[in-house]
C-alpha cells in the first residue's frame, strides 16, 4: 500500500516568573541533557534572530513515541541521538518522564501528549499501548479538511497553554494525506523563590557584541546563590530557584562578550549537567543583574533534526504506527514562548543558609558580581531534567 505521511507537531510554552533542594543526577537526565544541548546549538546556529527558546524535552518525547513504530536503522538513528542503547528502556524512560511531568500540579506545569489519527486509519496496537503509557490523548481527525484540522490543533494548544500559543499551525502546515499527528505541550508558570524587587530594575548597558551595546531593563538581586566559575566552559553559572519544588533556572554567562558560540559548542559535546552538579553555594553574597526578556521562537524541525543526526524519519517509511500502511514524517515544528521578569511570591525567603567560619578579626569575603550584560545561555530544569533551554543575545 502507498506510503502515507505523518505530521509531527510539537507545541509548547514556558512562562517564567521569579530552599535549596538536593538534586539527583541520573542516566535519563544525562541523555536528555546532551540531546537537548545539541538541538539548542543547531537552533541557535540556524536562527537569524539569536534570541531563541526551545523545549527539547517535548521533541525528545515525541521522537521516542514515534520510534516505537519504527524498526531497523530508522530506530537506531533515534536511539543514537537519544543516547539509550536499548529501545525498550528508552520507551520506559520517556513514558516515566511523561507520567512524572504530566501528573504535576497544572497550576504551574502542564505536560500533555496527544495522538490524532486520520479517520481512515487505525493505530497499530503496540503503538496505541505505547501512546497510552505516555498519557497521550488519542482522537480521530479528518486531515483532508486542513482548515478544520488546524483549528482543532490550535484550540487544543490554546486550551493547554492558557492562550499563550493559540495558533501554532495554519492550514498550510497540514498535509491532507496525513495519517497521524503527534502533539505535545509543555507549559510552565514558575515563581522565583527569591523574588526580584521591581523598583530595583534599571536601564543598563547590554553588550550585543564587542562593538555594539543597547540599553536594557536589568533586574537586580543580592543574595547568597548557588554559583560556579567553570574554566572548562569558559563561563560562570548561577542558579535561580523557583518556589515550585525542584525547579530552577541556570544562567550560563560566557566570560567573553563574544563567547556564547564557544559555550554552545562545548555543551553540545558534554552537556550542562557536569557543571551544574559542581555548583555550590557561594560563600558570600552574589550581586546579580539580569535582563528582563521575552522570547518567542518557531522551530523548523525538518531542518534542525538532520543536523543532530535524525533524518531517516523524513524519508524512511515506518511500519508500526497504523495498520497496513507505512508512514514518514512530513512536517515537524515547535513553537515556544518564554517571559522572564521580576514576578514571584511576595512572601517567602531563601531557605539555604550558608555558614562560614569566622574569627573575631576576619572580614567577610567580597561579594561576587554576576552581571549578565552580554549574550548568555539559560536552561530550566526539574531536578536533573532540562525542560527548556535558550539563548539571549540582544
Amino acid at each position: 500500500m502507498a506510503t502515507r505521511t505523518l505530521l509531527l507537531l510539537v507545541s509548547m510554552v514556558g512562562v517564567v516568573h521569579p530552599h535549596y533542594f538536593p538534586y539527583t543526577r541520573t542516566d535519563t537526565g544525562d541523555s536528555v541533557d546532551i540531546a537537548s544541548m545539541k538541538l539548542l546549538k543547531e537552533t541557535y546556529n540556524a536562527a537569524e534572530e539569536k534570541n531563541v527558546v526551545a523545549s527539547p524535552l517535548g521533541v525528545l518525547i515525541l521522537l521516542s513515541l514515534y520510534g516505537s513504530g519504527t524498526e531497523g536503522e530508522n530506530r537506531e538513528e533515534l536511539v543514537r541521538y537519544l543516547r539509550i542503547r536499548d529501545f525498550r528502556e528508552l520507551e520506559l524512560r520517556y513514558a516515566r518522564l511523561s507520567y512524572r511531568f504530566g501528573s504535576m500540579d497544572h497550576s504551574f506545569l502542564t505536560l500533555c501528549n496527544k495522538v490524532l489519527v486520520s479517520d481512515k486509519y487505525k493505530l497499530e496496537q503496540h503503538f496505541l499501548n505505547t501512546a497510552r503509557s505516555y498519557l497521550s490523548e488519542v482522537d480521530n481527525i479528518n486531515f483532508e479538511d486542513p482548515q478544520t484540522a488546524a483549528d482543532s490543533i490550535n484550540e487544543w494548544s490554546a486550551r493547554k497553554t492558557d492562550g499563550k500559543i493559540s495558533k501554532p499551525v495554519s492550514a498550510s502546515d497540514i498535509d491532507a494525506r496525513a495519517a497521524v499527528a503527534l502533539l505535545n505541550v509543555i507549559y510552565f508558570q514558575g515563581h522565583w523563590h527569591v523574588p526580584f524587587n521591581a523598583s530595583n530594575t534599571k536601564e543598563q548597558e547590554f553588550h550585543v557584541d564587542r562593538s555594539t551595546s543597547e540599553l536594557k531593563p536589568m533586574m537586580h538581586l543580592e543574595q547568597p546563590l548557588i554559583y560556579r566559575d567553570s574554566p572548562e566552559l569558559g563561563a560562570r553559572l548561577v542558579e535561580l530557584p523557583y518556589k515550585e519544588s525542584q525547579f530552577r533556572m541556570i544562567i550560563i554567562l560566557p566570560k567573553e562578550i563574544d563567547g556564547l558560540q564557544s559555550v554552545l559548542d562545548k555543551v553540545a559535546q558534554k552537556g550542562l549537567l557536569e557543571d551544574v552538579f559542581k555548583m555550590n553555594f557561594a560563600n558570600t553574597e552574589v550581586i546579580l543583574d539580569l535582563p528582563k526578556f521575552e522570547i518567542r521562537s518557531k522551530l523548523n524541525l525538518n531542518e534542525l533534526l538532520p543536523k543532530v543526526g535524525v533524518s531517516r524519519i523524513f524519508n524512511e517509511p515506518a511500519p508500526g504506527l497504523v495498520s497496513d500502511t507505512k508512514l514518514i514524517v512530513s512536517r515537524a515544528l515547535q513553537q515556544a514562548f518564554i517571559t522572564v521578569d521580576e514576578e514571584g511570591a511576595s512572601a517567602g525567603a531563601f531557605t539555604g543558609v550558608v555558614g562560614v567560619p569566622v574569627s573575631a578579626d576576619s572580614r567577610p569575603p567580597p561579594p561576587i558580581h554576576f552581571k549578565a550584560d552580554h549574550p548568555f545561555l539559560f536552561a530550566i530544569l526539574h531536578d536533573d531534567v532540562v525542560l527548556f533551554a535558550g539563548t539571549y543575545s540582544h
